[in-house]
């Protein structure tokens, strides 16, 4: 027992200081913390270090990371502001779905993989990380754009156009199709989302003279209970975690007194959230770069998987702009632990080898070491304050654009 407590708790100092350490000095070169972050999960990883292992301590500490981050992201953005921006994000969902998945199937074909196996590559390719781009949009201060919006609401759509894409390569490795479960999975995700956006909200905010009258602890409390429960629930539907609990945020965020706590939460992301990128980058595998085989498919997913989310992205936004439509594509671009997962399920069901398990990993890798970067490249090309409407406005590429009032949250007190 003992010696098992101080591997965990060397596991949990490693990863801590080493993600805080590089995080820091990375921005003294006025990149964004996570490079840093993940980096020392390269170095402390199973590769080279050994010290942040694959463990399912250190991932669930990681799952609470990005859980964490997009529920602080749920909370600074209100319903109305993704309402103003439903056309480009449904635009921006489904166009950033079928590039990746026709072209990543093209891309696996071309490489003579099997039916069933392309199809699990194809879909690993759709999912979009939105937890990286969020991270990196706080950091540089632009999280308040109007590009920032459209692609929260755009990865929720994809989320659960993902899901049902992996429903079918399920089915077609397996030689059989049940259209009523996948029927059946498609109403309950569309009804979590619909009823968690749409009228969750406007329930928590008719609750809000009730909040009034209960203490910040207890608000606290209740609202980490409710941030849990629906990313339970968004689990158990098959979504991913994090839609819940960015849904949870979006709820709680009509409350009048949210900002209550919001700093609260700000402060338990600081310990957690670097969690989640230490834990990505240990995925990288060196070793991989020596087989020519899966270095050429590794870099041949990468290039698609970058210029299908990004053609994806700008297309379905180029109506708001051409400087909006280009950080939505970017934002688009990094790939996270969903893509993992789908290709950990097609290895462990025998339809993947492991070459090709070790090339999408690659290219999650890559996509999501690459993404801040290009981030905060296009971002810094028009880079007014984040609480100036100019940043949000089509107007600003677009003279004949016009821009729906957003309405947005208060400043954080914990009083």
């Amino acid at each position: 027992m003992h010696s098992d407590t101080v591997h965990v708790l060397l596991q949990i100092l490693a990863a801590f200081a080493g993600a805080r350490l590089l995080g820091n000095f990375v921005t003294l070169a006025r990149l964004p913390a996570v490079i840093g972050e993940l980096l020392a999960g390269a170095l402390l990883g199973p590769q080279l270090l050994g010290v942040a292992q694959h463990t399912q301590f250190l991932e669930a500490l990681a799952e609470l990371g990005v859980i964490l981050l997009l529920f602080q992201a749920g909370l600074e953005t209100r319903t109305s502001a993704l309402v103003a921006v439903r056309t480009a994000a449904v635009r921006v969902g489904l166009l950033g779905v079928a590039f990746p998945f026709v072209l990543g199937y093209v891309t696996a074909a071309a490489f003579r993989l099997p039916t069933a196996e392309s199809l699990f590559v194809a879909v690993a390719l759709v999912a979009t990380s939105v937890g990286i781009t969020i991270r990196v949009l706080r950091d540089l201060g632009f999280e308040q754009r109007r590009s920032a919006h459209i692609i929260l609401a755009a990865a929720v759509l994809d989320d659960v156009l993902g899901l049902i894409l992996l429903v079918v390569a399920k089915d077609v490795s397996r030689g059989q199709t049940n259209l009523v479960e996948l029927f059946t999975l498609i109403a309950e995700a569309f009804a979590f989302v619909g009823f968690a956006a749409f009228l969750g909200p406007r329930l928590a905010a008719r609750l809000s003279d009730l909040v009034e009258r209960i203490s910040t602890n207890l608000l606290y409390e209740v609202s980490i209970a409710v941030m849990l429960a629906l990313s339970l629930l968004a689990e158990w539907i098959g979504l991913a975690a994090i839609i819940g609990a960015f849904l949870a945020g979006l709820m709680l965020s009509e409350l009048s007194g949210y900002v209550r706590v919001e700093r609260r939460f700000a402060s338990l992301g600081v310990f957690f959230v670097p969690f989640f990128f230490v834990f990505m980058g240990s995925f990288i595998d060196f070793r991989a770069f020596s087989e020519a085989r899966t270095l050429a498919e590794m870099a041949a997913l990468t290039g698609v998987a970058i210029a299908a989310k990004y053609l994806g992205g700008f297309l379905g936004a180029l109506h708001e702009g051409r400087a909006t439509a280009s950080e939505v594509g970017v934002g688009m671009v990094p790939r996270g632990e969903v893509g993992v997962v789908v290709a950990g399920i097609a290895l462990s069901s025998g339809v993947a080898t492991a070459d090709v398990y070790t090339a999408v990993v690659g290219m999650v890798v890559l996509t999501t070491f690459v993404a801040p970067f290009l981030i905060r490249s296009t971002y810094a090309r028009r880079a007014p304050a984040a609480d100036d409407p100019a940043a949000d406005d089509p107007a600003a590429d677009d003279p004949a654009a016009q821009s729906p009032a957003i309405d947005m949250p208060g400043g954080s007190s914990d009083e």
